[in-house]
């Protein structure tokens, strides 16, 4: 029924990708490139005192030394977690992804006041060569994808000292936390999870009808690349959801933790008391949302879904980006959302 294209990406990757060919047809190419013609150095807020430098940034590929509190920050992850992070610790990275265009939660002055934005909007990985041109003295990958080698982590760290994680490895409370260390700026960091979480907390209060009650996300792309179950243990999909009270579906243990893919043996475990469908990209989703196998699916079949679909114009969907690119600024931006999602699906 569903088609799948082979050696599918992981989520965040998939939506970059679906993403870029709704942007092309608004920009018509890569954002990409810089954005002032001057190379102004950033202003970081007051350091608070309490990291130590020479600070080690250890990694799986050797460790690199921050001799100093870093001025121009330059970002190569792709996905815009830790793009995030430093914006809301008040440090304009001088290098980031083009992706923080989508991000609706931002001051669209923020993002144009980065000096490159690096064309990341197919996922790729930024060519070391360019990253030295912005001349950073931290260079941060707290996503980086499979991709991210030996030969590569040696390149960035003849740059400058390289603070890495893998994808999917840090909650976004952990990589706010460590991203505030190398800039001093730990106490902020913490204070930025407390307001985040407090923020989720209030938008839980209002609705004890969420506790114990299942809940589970489904991605729908076109038939290129099917549908995703993104709410798996351990994602933090699946914590925003735990933190508003919902638990997750025994069955969300068997979709595989690598891409999620909603094959047909696998459609009628979708079901939950509230299931989310996101659409993403301009392709007609009918082919998922109209099959027979969906449609029987209890959460379906008696109204508990809710759809919510992609702008038709661009593709684009703002609030399935927020949920899959998690931080301290998104969060608070899509949870009032996610929280009146649930309130119609249970009713």
């Amino acid at each position: 029924m569903f088609h799948h294209a082979p050696n599918r990406m992981t989520a965040t990757l998939r939506v970059l990708a679906v993403g870029a060919v709704a942007l092309l047809g608004l920009v018509g190419c890569s954002t990409g490139g810089d954005t002032s013609e001057t190379s102004a150095e950033s202003t970081l807020p007051a350091a608070e005192g309490a990291t130590q430098y020479p600070l080690t940034l250890p990694s799986p590929f050797g460790d690199t030394v921050l001799e100093d509190r870093p001025e121009r920050v330059a970002v190569v992850t792709a996905a815009t977690y830790d793009s995030d992070a430093l914006i809301a610790l008040g440090v304009t990275p001088v290098f980031a992804p083009s992706t923080l265009e989508r991000n609706a939660w931002l001051d669209p002055a923020v993002v144009a006041s980065v000096e490159t934005l690096w064309d990341s909007s197919e996922g790729s990985e930024v060519s070391a060569e360019q990253v030295a041109a912005s001349a950073p003295d931290l260079i941060v990958s707290l996503g980086s994808y499979d991709t991210f080698d030996q030969e590569y982590f040696d390149r960035l760290s003849a740059i400058a000292p390289v603070l890495y994680a893998p994808i999917e490895t840090l909650s976004w409370q952990e990589l706010t936390r460590a991203v505030g260390e190398p800039l001093d700026l730990s106490a902020s960091a913490d204070s930025l999870v407390r307001a985040a979480e407090e923020r989720v907390a209030a938008a839980k209060a209002p609705h004890p009808q969420f506790e114990g009650r299942t809940a589970a996300q489904v991605t729908v792309y076109g038939p290129e690349y099917g549908a995703e179950y993104g709410s798996m243990p351990g994602t933090d999909m699946a914590a925003l959801f735990e933190s508003l009270g919902f638990v997750l579906p025994e069955a969300a243990s068997q979709f595989d933790p690598a891409d999620g893919t909603v094959s047909d043996e696998l459609v009628s475990r979708i079901d939950a008391d509230f299931l989310l469908i996101n659409t993403v990209g301009k392709d007609d989703v009918s082919y998922f949302l109209d099959a027979p196998l969906v449609q029987q699916v209890p959460a379906i079949a008696d109204g508990r879904a809710v759809i919510d679909e992609a702008d038709p114009e661009t593709g684009l969907n703002a609030f399935a980006w927020a949920l899959g690119v998690q931080s301290d600024l998104s969060v608070p931006w899509a949870v009032d959302r996610l929280a009146e999602f649930g309130v119609e699906a249970l009713g």
